[in-house]
């Protein structure tokens, strides 16, 4: 499946589930947003986002691009509440972009070199899997 792991966050927990999700992914190693490579026809974005509201112009001009012929499938996996996430998920369906509802929220951490813990890993792959059925 094409697919690939991106992230909009400085906190270890969020880049350790890129990269822990990105096994996934024959193809690409998790990149930050904006990407070193343009999305193509992708099947599955898997999206980790530590900030949802006021993002900075460059990230909310990428999150609002997810349109079919580029991204076919959005999963978000974050570390704020529901409502932030809910307001993501409204935005990016209002520019066309189809995000799934099965949002996989991980503890918020204060420390940001906190690393992601085996049950959080286990989830990721729970997550990961009950999403599957979801794509189009």
């Amino acid at each position: 499946m094409k697919m690939r792991v991106i992230y909009f966050s400085k906190k270890k927990k969020m880049i350790d589930l890129a990269e822990y999700l990105s096994k996934n992914s024959d193809e690409y190693k998790p990149d930050m947003i904006p990407p070193d490579y343009s999305l193509d026809k992708e099947k599955l974005l898997v999206l980790g986002m530590s900030q949802l509201v006021k993002l900075p112009d460059d990230v909310r001009r990428f999150c609002t691009n997810f349109k079919p012929g580029i991204v076919k499938n959005v999963a978000l996996y974050t570390d704020r509440p529901e409502s932030e996430a809910k307001a993501f998920i409204d935005m990016v369906r209002e520019n066309g972009g189809n995000i799934l509802d099965d949002v996989y929220y991980v503890k918020s951490e204060f420390l940001p070199f906190k690393k992601a813990t085996e049950e959080e890993k286990k989830g990721a792959d729970e997550w990961f899997e009950r999403i599957l059925p979801k794509l189009r």
